[in-house]
């Protein structure tokens, strides 16, 4: 039960870090997002050192960095794709992708099993990740091969950064979860420098504040640092999760991500939310019953 818990709360958490950086990107260029969100995380998980303690054994550095080295790659590739779109089937396929990959991890190489209770709440699951994932798209665009691959890229990246955080040993507290945001934020940075010394020379201006008139800098440098803070307590949580129970229980849950953004959309921006992405709601709710119940 504490799993489905924990993984639910993970996806509600990673999907308002998305929310907010999303806001953030409407004035300001992704990389920069998520280079800034990424250190004020890492700042949040330091904090954090005290109530969940942090051992930086020699597997725990591994699997932290590995995780890094993925979550960086999931992040390019995510935008990357959402930018080419369209969203309404490339947004789904990611999360779709990303549940699979730690599933597959699970049953294959930790010898997870389930009931079959459990193997329909799985499925539930997967077809409550789809749905929710849906987004209406209107011009009835089909997506590019280009597309498909960077969603898939994305996805299995996802997967494989979740899958390495659920490896790290279970007494090294957030030691992990520090290392890949630490990994993250440095490699970032590094993609970032370019762009910097083009503010640098060419002066330009940091916010585009013809995108958002009433924004100030003070606006978007909290909420980059909200996405962050969401962020890393999102990586907590799931850490929490997967050491709690099983990787794949954990993995299908957290794939359900984009409800914490359906979710802040609907209060904050006031948008609707589909007949499907209803459907999708009320399937991942009835799931994480059954995944507790199993």
């Amino acid at each position: 039960m504490i799993t489905a818990i924990l993984g639910l709360l993970t996806a509600v958490v990673y999907g308002s870090a998305d929310f907010v950086a999303a806001m953030a990107t409407r004035r300001i260029r992704v990389l920069a997002v998520t280079a800034g969100s990424s250190i004020t995380g890492l700042m949040a998980l330091i904090a954090m050192v005290p109530i969940f303690g942090a051992d930086y054994s020699q597997s725990a550095i591994a699997w932290g960095f590995a995780a890094g080295l993925f979550s960086v790659t999931a992040l390019i590739s995510l935008y990357a794709s959402l930018a080419i779109g369209p969203i309404s089937i490339i947004s789904p396929l990611g999360a779709l992708i990303s549940a699979i990959v730690p599933a597959i991890i699970g049953v294959a190489l930790m010898g997870e099993e389930f009931s079959t209770t459990g193997w329909l709440a799985i499925l539930v699951g997967l077809i409550a990740v789809v749905l929710i994932g849906m987004v209406p798209d209107s011009t009835g665009a089909r997506p590019k091969l280009k597309a498909i691959l960077l969603a898939i890229a994305a996805g299995v990246s996802i997967g494989l950064a979740v899958s390495s955080l659920a490896q790290s040993p279970g007494d090294s507290g957030i030691a992990p979860v520090i290392t890949m945001r630490g990994t993250a934020a440095a490699i970032l940075l590094l993609l970032n420098v370019p762009w910097i010394i083009a503010l640098i020379r060419k002066r330009e201006t940091f916010v585009k504040l013809n995108d958002d008139p009433n924004g100030s800098r003070f606006g978007l440098i909290g909420l980059i640092a909200l996405a962050g803070v969401f962020d890393a307590a999102a990586n907590v949580l799931f850490t929490l999760a997967s050491r709690s129970g099983s990787l794949t229980v954990a993995g299908v849950l957290t794939a359900l991500y984009p409800l914490g953004t359906i979710l802040l959309a609907r209060l904050v921006l006031g948008e609707k939310i589909t007949r499907l992405q209803g459907v999708g709601i009320t399937l991942a709710l009835g799931a994480s019953v059954l995944l507790a119940l199993g």
